[in-house]
């Protein structure tokens, strides 16, 4: 089952790092994995002052690779 890394970055250049990562069968599911995650970080980035639409989630596969990114503001502003 494939491996996948859910960093977070800040200002296009501070980056937290997974280095863990977390199985999934596909992508698709992932990318689900990472909706859930920044709506349940969005209120923690509120809660310390911070605007949610300056983080983005980014997922890299095993490789390194990136998969997709998912700006918090893509789920706040739909």
């Amino acid at each position: 089952m494939p491996r996948f890394f859910f960093h977070v970055r800040f200002d296009h250049q501070n980056r937290s790092r997974d280095e863990l990562g977390l199985d999934f069968p596909n992508a698709e599911t992932a990318r689900a994995k990472a909706v859930w995650a920044a709506k349940d970080l969005r209120e923690e980035f509120a809660a310390r002052g911070q605007d949610p639409r300056d983080y983005v989630i980014e997922v890299e596969n095993a490789s390194g690779e990136l998969v997709f990114r998912l700006p918090f503001s893509q789920l706040l502003d739909s």
